[in-house]
């Protein structure tokens, strides 16, 4: 590209025609204070830790949970009482096995029809209650640690065999194990109020000043300028639609606030509107000439990517005209959909666009924003039948492991649905 030339009358009239493409956004020019809560947290007292303890009680209450495995073996939903009974059947086959010794684990590896927690023998994690459908809730919450139901429970899915292998006992946590926890919110609530309550102190002063810098500092404050467009970060505060909309709505010599943001509290003024506006030439040029030359070197090399490819449909060696040309050029080897080129430099477009090709014939230039490809096809082989076969039998697995997952997905739903509050996400996966 360094090799195209341009003149100043091309990058005016290129300007002109596509003034839309170096248009700056409109923007605010501000000058603001940020109030953090780290500036203002105190520390808080063991009287006032034990204080917010006895208030919250509630807060600390744990509930008894039990850690739950299941052998799930489905209710197909059409094929009436008989596949209700063949269902039902499996499963009290399966407790009658657990109960002359077998593992339930590998019980659950070998018949669970639960794709998502049969590979690590049925286990379904720590639940509370009210996180699953009441019948099985009902059945493992009656279990002691390492039970097993003494008959199969019904679901909407299907009928389960449950075991419970822990139990957690619930309880209130003790002081010492929640101080900490405490503490931290304390400080936290205690600094955003701080912080509030020193930004809505400042904000006349600062609207009266003249100087609104001088004034931020005399208060010990750092005042920060920015030059903000939408989608803007601020130094200090990051991306805040609150800010960003209220600088936007707002004249210019107006100051907001307090303004809650990611980092605390902010005081802002609007110094300046600037229009969206076309920055002068002057100040673009290289820019222009930039769009300018990419525009001409993409011209000139799909300009010789057709001359290429047209000798090629004549007959001639492709990869020798482009070695000539000192072009990258390359053999793919034998490629399918299933497989692809060996040269891992080859795009998917490109491959896409050569398995179209009958032998011999060459593919219309492939533009990506990486270069333009020449492709040419030199020999097809006919498809291996005992391949197709194994490609079949995948394709087969692939399908009956997708139906596996709706059907889980399927359950987790009826769960969320017979539930009486959200379902633990230990239940969406082992």
């Amino acid at each position: 590209m360094t090799d195209v030339k341009v003149t100043d009358a091309e990058l005016e009239d290129f300007l002109k025609k596509n003034a839309l493409r170096f248009q700056e956004p409109e923007r605010r020019r501000l000058q603001y204070v940020l109030l953090s809560p780290k500036t203002f947290i105190k520390p808080a007292t063991d009287a006032e830790v034990e204080r917010y303890y006895k208030e919250h009680v509630a807060e600390f209450e744990k509930p008894r949970r039990v850690k739950v495995a299941h052998i799930l073996v489905r209710v197909p939903p059409v094929g009436g009482s008989e596949a209700e009974e063949k269902a039902k059947a499996k499963v009290l086959e399966v407790l009658k096995r657990v109960r002359a010794g077998e593992d339930f684990a590998k019980l659950a590896k070998d018949v669970s029809e639960d794709p998502a927690s049969a590979g690590s023998g049925g286990d379904l994690g720590y639940v509370a209650r009210g996180e699953l459908v009441p019948a099985f809730e009902q059945a493992a919450f009656a279990l002691k640690r390492g039970e097993v139901s003494q008959e199969p429970v019904r679901t909407p899915f299907g009928y389960h065999a449950i075991k419970v292998t822990d139990i957690q006992e619930g309880g209130r946590r003790p002081l010492k194990e929640v101080a900490a926890e405490i503490k931290g919110k304390l400080q936290g609530e205690q600094g955003e109020r701080a912080a509030l309550a020193k930004a809505e102190e400042v904000k006349g002063p600062l609207q009266g000043a003249k100087d609104f810098p001088a004034e931020a500092r005399q208060r010990g404050l750092e005042p920060k300028t920015a030059l903000l467009a939408r989608g803007d970060s601020l130094e200090g505060i990051g991306r805040a639609e609150a800010v960003e909309e209220a600088v936007f709505a707002a004249a210019p010599g107006g100051v907001l606030g307090p303004l809650k943001t990611p980092g605390g509290y902010a005081v802002v003024k609007v110094v300046e509107q600037q229009p969206a506006a076309v920055p002068p030439f002057a100040e673009i040029k290289w820019k222009v000439a930039d769009a300018v030359k990419r525009q001409k070197a993409e011209a000139l090399a799909l300009s010789r990517a057709q001359a290429l490819a047209t000798a090629a449909e004549k007959g001639e060696d492709l990869l020798a005209a482009a070695k000539k040309q000192g072009l990258p050029s390359g053999d793919t080897g034998f490629l399918s959909r299933a497989e692809p080129a060996a040269d891992r430099r080859v795009p998917g477009e490109v491959m896409r666009a050569a398995l179209q090709l009958a032998v011999g014939k060459v593919a219309e230039p492939v533009t990506l924003p990486q270069g333009i490809y020449v492709v040419k096809a030199l020999e097809r082989r006919a498809p291996d039948p005992s391949g197709l076969e194994k490609e079949r039998e995948e394709l087969r697995q692939q399908v009956l492991e997708q139906k596996r997952t709706q059907a889980w997905e399927q359950w987790v739903k009826g769960l969320r649905a017979g539930a009486k509050i959200q379902v633990s996400s230990r239940l969406a996966s082992p």
